[in-house]
């Protein structure tokens, strides 16, 4: 990793630690509460579980894995990122902006898989920022051959480990903890999705993954609606401590900054963020510029 890469890696950490630390450990005592009140409804849904031969999901996915009791509770009965409704599993209610982004991200990660079948039969994928691995699983209903996950949460990657497990997807899909900028291996295509405005410096990611993906990078990202001009960078994010902003101009020329051809690009509004500078969303399907 170059000197500049670290100090950016460096500046983001500690614009973060100022800010999210505090915001986590909230939340992890939120989780530990919402786990500890659900727990008798959730050992009630395990004991009839482990007596029948065929548990269907809510969602009408038959249950054919066996989970421990905490699997069971942080499946059906936590908060989930994403809807799996489209896999047989409805895990809560399809957010407004989940609506928004996934039919564009699932046409992106169709052609994304086709173009790097031209390349070879074997497609190995990586999602950004993955959460709870949705679309990571996505791609692998896609034809991507397999597919690594990464997020700094480990919240999230443990749900991510447990839907892909009843997915039956576990051989195809693994998830790590880590840092976005720690990414070791390369892969033919990148799903980048709703992860570079939370950065001080997208920039240095974007040049990073111009090194590390070979065939294809999808990115879909909040752009600001209030400040179009093509100059607009802001680091960090209106009203936050961390992230940044940018105009949909200043993001384009910005991924051909750093080493990218964009293929493909549409926009919508988000509906379930109210501020201008959250709404704008962009999709972006790209290749290694030659």
């Amino acid at each position: 990793m170059n000197d500049g890469l670290k100090g950016g890696l460096l500046a983001t950490r500690k614009a973060l630690g100022q800010r999210i630390v505090p915001v986590r450990k909230r939340m992890k005592l939120k989780r530990f509460a919402i786990r500890l009140i659900s727990l008798p409804r959730a050992f009630a849904i395990w004991t009839k579980y482990l007596r029948s031969p065929k548990y269907i999901l809510p969602g009408g996915l038959e249950l054919n894995v066996k989970l421990s009791l905490p699997e069971l509770q942080l499946l059906l009965l936590d908060g989930w990122y994403h809807d799996f409704e489209i896999f047989g599993i409805k895990t809560g209610m399809l957010h407004p902006n989940q609506r928004c982004k996934q039919g564009a991200l699932f046409a992106l990660i169709d052609r994304a898989v086709s173009i790097c079948r031209e390349y070879g039969s074997l497609v190995r994928g990586v999602e950004l920022f993955c959460a709870d691995g949705y679309y990571a699983n996505c791609a692998i209903r896609s034809g991507a051959s397999e597919m690594y996950g990464i997020d700094i949460d480990n919240y999230y990657i443990t749900k991510a480990r447990i839907i892909t497990k009843v997915l039956g997807n576990s051989v195809k899909v693994r998830f790590d903890c880590r840092d976005v900028f720690d990414l070791k291996d390369t892969f033919d295509f990148c799903i980048c999705a709703g992860g570079l405005y939370h950065l001080s410096n997208p920039h240095e990611l974007l040049r990073l993954l111009a090194t590390k993906i070979r065939v294809a990078l999808i990115i879909q990202t909040v752009y600001s609606l209030k400040n179009m001009s093509s100059s607009y960078f802001e680091s960090p994010a209106p009203g936050w401590a961390h992230g940044c902003r940018f105009s949909l101009r200043y993001l384009v020329q910005m991924v051909k900054d750093t080493g990218w051809t964009i293929l493909s690009e549409s926009t919508n509004q988000l509906e379930g963020n109210m501020r201008l500078e959250d709404r704008g969303s962009v999709y972006l399907l790209c290749v290694p510029a030659r």
